[in-house]
């Protein structure tokens, strides 16, 4: 399915210092589909791939196993951005949650 033809709410997050993938290039296809279904996302500058709880450390890179292989993957982020984002991110979530689970 098309992210444009989803008939459910969309949260998109997106950290602006990903290393672990084309998340700037792939934000700005995705947000220029929901632009177009009236939706957009968040970018977080300074924030790295891995958005996740407040609080929690903020791992730069990290060990990634792919069988056979075990890979050290790039995931981003400056400390205080990401620091930030985190919270703000986490925030949202919740409030996203509430409007369209309870609501």
């Amino acid at each position: 399915m098309r992210v444009e033809n989803l008939c459910c709410p969309l949260l998109y997050i997106v950290g602006e210092d990903d290393w672990s993938c084309a998340a700037i290039e792939n934000a700005d296809e995705i947000e220029k589909k929901l632009k177009d279904a009236g939706r957009s996302h968040l970018l977080y500058l300074g924030a790295g791939h891995l958005i996740e709880l407040p609080y929690t450390l903020n791992a730069r890179a990290s060990m990634w196993t792919t069988r056979p292989k075990k890979l050290i993957t790039l995931w981003g982020g400056h400390l205080a951005p990401h620091a930030a984002a985190q919270e703000d991110a986490w925030k949202r979530t919740l409030e996203f949650m509430e409007r369209h689970l309870r609501g």
